[in-house]
């Protein structure tokens, strides 16, 4: 029972003609809409709980979820009703055997009136008559009776009452082995019924049957996702409403007064009915979507087999028993949220749809609702987003799409704090795989000054990487030059370790700067402790970086369109603290998360835990940067528990030392044993300079303190970090991270290839 469908229908009628919402009856055409075959889903999504799900914020934010994502949105004491019902394979197919030619008739099951006996809708119901027998069962598909014929006892139009041989328990089986699934028109039209619909169209909670069609939410639920849910003391309660063959009813009518829709029947028991007033007694929230009618005139639930009348009018006019149809169509004045912000497009990254030169637009272009004019400039640029392509146990592969280009995800950024990754130039750094670099707010404010970076066209074109680029906000020198400032609520005062001068960083400071540099992803100003610290400082750390996050956002409103502004998670080693940061800066609204004051003293085993804990807190839907990190091995951990994004300087900072990082794991070439070899240091390297040159001439180099040793081990190593990660989306993509990861660290366990003797 998700309420992201009523957000579609609510959203329609900001477009609506003038004088349209009072009327009686809604004109049908305003519901045309072209759809290319291609966009339309013929199957739910895979696995089931990625199904997508739009959040509506109080104060009107939404927010791109999935279904996954519901423990994140939920507390505990919450109540969630779901419908039981089961889904009969109400489908046959069959041919007329009474009389003359035998053509193929097909008929859906719609309500049964006894042991024997089913109201249907056939077609051709031309072809039929009162007397008529009708065999379900292709040749060579007959049921386990050999057969399962009906006789036509009554007709209406193209709805018929069928009398099968049959009777009670048998009949039943014989339906279930004969019948399948009833698709919607828009997918039978494009595929034949198949055994995968049985599994496919059934709900997890599936019990009582009588549905003709499946209830759609529920089919978004998965076994570890009711598990996370009932963790988190979310209660799910049961009631069976069966879905109607009025589903697969075509709207023919000029307008929706003019269409019948068939009724739905249902039970709420006595124990769903106390539980959801002992809910409502105590104050909890309840998602009723399935029961608002139930409700008597005090609010409460009773034990009750109802009949839903269902209807296609406007909200707000009378029905029986003074009931109204709220829970098809929503009034935009009942809802303040949407009423009058006007047309909006979807997302690119929401289904693709073809743009409609039209005075009207498809609810379906309503659906994501992002301003096609904006009245006024967006805080958040739709010009950014992040698209989740696959998961494979917590890995994640994905895309984050910018002004100055796309990121694969997971995606590792070369540092380059200074505008410039250390002795490699910066074509060399995108021929290895880079999409994305890092570079420093404090260090380039300080030297040349964000000013002069502006005036020369940006940081972009200063530095010639005409791609994507993310700014360090300068927390990490809050940290770094401990002994060079002080540090209060209003920012970090420096003394600069260049010249002396102070230096005073705000969170509006450090979100100007990295404005005139024109980084495409802009960090929130933080403090990061080194650990081990005190629990108290480490709170107090925690809790200023929130304060100055909330002032980043401010700042940055206005930020040109494709930019973005990412939260940092706090909270050191303490578990606790870390979820009272990231549910905070949820609750503040970021493009995208980063983990933040890790990988600076603890153990890894700690660095993970604190992993473990975060990444599920924060949104499936936005990307998730762990900042400084890290080894290979880290990156392929922190990869495993759903980390997106990652920088560090230990690629180029070892080259310069003569370290290598290779498939066989890390190489020291200065060791002797590479003096004489002359063997490669990896063949099968994608970098040429592993290639090409020896292992000797590289201890030679790195030995005698030369340039060109630092330069082509800093080449070497930055591109096996991005070798590693385009084989990491490879292996999330192919469904077989947990295997490519064991390999990979039983390769690394091997270690080098063995010495020349």
């Amino acid at each position: 029972m998700i309420a992201a469908p009523n957000v579609a229908r609510t959203a329609f009628y900001a477009s609506l003609p003038r004088g349209a919402i009072n009327a009686r009856a809604m004109r049908t055409d305003l519901f045309d809409f072209e759809l290319p075959p291609e966009r339309i889903a013929l199957r739910p999504a895979r696995p089931r709980d990625a199904a997508r799900l739009l959040v509506v914020r109080p104060g009107g934010s939404l927010e791109d979820r999935i279904v996954r994502d519901l423990p994140e949105l939920l507390r505990l004491g919450d109540q969630l009703v779901v419908n039981d019902t089961r889904v009969i394979p109400a489908w046959l197919s069959g041919r007329r055997i009474s009389r003359g030619t035998e053509p193929r008739i097909e008929a859906t099951l719609v309500k049964r009136l006894d042991g024997s006996r089913w109201r249907a809708f056939v077609k051709p119901g031309k072809r039929l008559a009162v007397g008529d027998v009708v065999r379900f069962g292709d040749e060579g598909k007959v049921c386990f009776l050999g057969q399962l014929d009906a006789t036509v006892e009554a007709k209406e139009g193209g709805e018929v009452t069928l009398s099968f041989a049959f009777h009670g328990p048998v009949l039943d089986q014989a339906i279930a082995e004969r019948g399948d699934m009833p698709l919607p028109p828009y997918i039978a039209a494009r595929r034949e019924p198949d055994a995968e619909d049985r599994t496919d169209y059934q709900t997890l909670f599936a019990h009582d049957e009588g549905s003709i069609a499946a209830p759609t939410a529920g089919l978004h639920f998965t076994p570890a996702l009711v598990a996370r849910l009932q963790e988190r003391g979310v209660a799910l309660q049961t009631v069976t409403l069966h879905v109607g063959a009025g589903t697969f009813l075509p709207v023919k009518a000029d307008d929706t007064s003019g269409h019948t829709m068939r009724p739905e029947f249902g039970t709420v028991s006595a124990e769903t009915a106390e539980a959801l007033n002992a809910a409502r007694r105590a104050g909890s929230r309840i998602d009723v979507a399935a029961l608002d009618r139930e409700r008597d005139r005090r609010g409460r639930y009773d034990p009750a087999i109802f009949r839903r009348d269902l209807h296609l009018h406007h909200a707000g006019l009378s029905f029986p028993r003074g009931r109204r149809a709220d829970d098809q169509f929503p009034s935009a004045a009942l809802d303040p949220v949407h009423a009058g912000r006007g047309v909006l497009r979807a997302r690119h990254h929401a289904a693709r749809l073809c743009a409609r030169y039209s005075p009207r637009l498809s609810v379906l272009f309503l659906w994501r609702r992002m301003p096609a004019r904006p009245r006024r400039r967006l805080t958040m640029p739709d010009d950014f987003s992040f698209t989740l392509h696959k998961t494979n146990g917590g890995a994640r592969c994905g895309e984050v799409t910018t002004a100055h280009g796309v990121v694969r995800t997971p995606a590792f950024m070369p540092v380059g704090t200074q505008a410039a990754i250390k002795g490699v130039h910066a074509s060399a750094v995108h021929a290895s795989g880079a999409d994305i670099v890092l570079a420093n707010t404090y260090h380039l404010m300080l030297r040349p000054g964000a000013e002069r970076i502006a005036a020369l066209g940006g940081l972009h074109a200063f530095m010639n990487w005409p791609y994507p680029i993310l700014t360090d906000s300068g927390g990490f020198q809050v940290m770094s030059l401990a002994a060079l400032r002080t540090l209060d609520e209003n920012g970090a005062t420096f003394r600069s370790h260049i010249d002396g001068a102070l230096v005073a960083l705000s969170p509006e400071r450090a979100i100007e700067i990295q404005n005139l540099l024109g980084s495409d992803i802009v960090m929130q100003l933080d403090e990061c402790l080194k650990l081990p610290a005190e629990q108290s400082e480490i709170e107090r750390a925690m809790r200023l970086s929130l304060v100055w996050a909330e002032r980043c956002k401010r700042a940055f409103e206005g930020a040109a369109p494709g930019r973005a502004l990412f939260g940092i998670v706090q909270g050191g080693d303490d578990p606790a603290l870390r979820m009272v940061s990231a549910r905070a800066l949820t609750d503040i609204g970021f493009q995208g998360y980063a983990i933040g004051g890790l990988a600076v003293g603890e153990p890894q085993a700690v660095m993970l835990a604190m992993i473990e804990e975060v990444a599920p807190a924060l949104p499936a839907d936005r990307p998730r940067y762990l900042m400084g990190v890290g080894t290979p091995e880290d990156l392929l951990e922190a990869v495993a528990r759903g980390i997106d994004m990652f920088d560090c300087v230990m690629p180029t900072r070892d080259g310069r030392h003569g370290r290598a990082f290779t498939r066989f794991g890390a190489i020291n070439l200065r060791n002797a044993r590479h003096a004489g070899d002359p063997r490669p240091l990896d063949a099968q390297s994608p970098c040429a300079a592993a290639r090409t040159y020896s292992r000797a001439y590289l201890n030679h180099l790195t030995r005698a303190n030369e340039m060109l040793g630092a330069m082509l081990l800093s080449e070497i190593n930055l591109a096996y970090y991005q070798e590693l990660m385009a084989r990491i989306r490879a292996a999330i993509e192919a469904g077989r991270f947990a295997d490519f990861r064991a390999e990979t660290r039983e390769r690394w366990a091997q270690g080098d290839i063995p010495e020349l003797s």
